[in-house]
């Protein structure tokens, strides 16, 4: 009986310190921006302007390279601070200078990040930004699908261009090289829209009135 009113009380223990456990806190700036694929994205749906994608893109290409490269660094450094850390016996000075560096950089990163939202919302209309909410409510999953099923057919008019090149004994190794070194990464990576812009450049060039 003892053993049972024991399981009893540590049970009862266990619910009320879950019970007192504090909520994950929420990101404060969940709903404050959109990432720039969902905006190319939803382009259509939106309104966006020719010129308002191309300073998209051109916000996005500027930072891309800076931000890769924090990213190794990052990396780096997390990687430094796990090794020092697993020492037997821990340098806490060398650990805290260590850890420093590695927030030192996130700083960094978050705040290209952050610059980079913000700048491109303030590129859009008080209507776009009411429209993407609107499509944001379900977490882009209608548009991902479009998305998806626009990116397959295109996928699939390139190898019929490609087959059709072939039949009229054209070389087509530059169209599956671009496929596998350009569209296949970008996929990978989860960059859709620029591998929908890779798709659209190889249609363009398979084009039976290209040159």
């Amino acid at each position: 009986m003892k053993i049972i009113r024991l399981l009893a009380l540590l049970a009862t223990t266990a619910t009320f310190a879950a019970a007192e456990t504090p909520p994950a806190p929420t990101d404060p700036l969940a709903g404050a921006f959109f990432p720039p694929e969902l905006i190319m994205m939803a382009n259509a749906q939106i309104g966006l302007t020719p010129q308002q994608q191309e300073e998209v893109r051109t916000r996005v290409q500027k930072t891309q390279a800076r931000s890769d490269d924090l990213r190794l660094r990052l990396e780096a450094e997390t990687t430094a601070l796990a090794s020092l850390a697993r020492q037997d016996r821990v340098d806490e000075a060398a650990v805290a200078a260590q850890l420093d560096r590695v927030l030192a950089v996130e700083r960094d990163l978050k705040h290209l990040q952050i610059g980079l939202l913000a700048g491109i919302k303030n590129l859009l209309t008080p209507e776009q930004l009411g429209k993407l909410r609107q499509i944001a409510r379900d977490g882009g999953s209608q548009l991902a699908d479009a998305m998806r099923q626009r990116l397959s057919d295109k996928v699939e008019r390139v190898k019929e261009g490609a087959r059709a090149w072939e039949a009229s004994g054209r070389d087509t190794s530059a169209i599956a090289q671009a496929m596998q070194e350009k569209v296949k990464p970008l996929l990978d990576s989860g960059q859709p829209v620029a591998a929908e812009a890779e798709l659209d450049r190889l249609l363009d060039q398979l084009n039976p009135g290209a040159k």
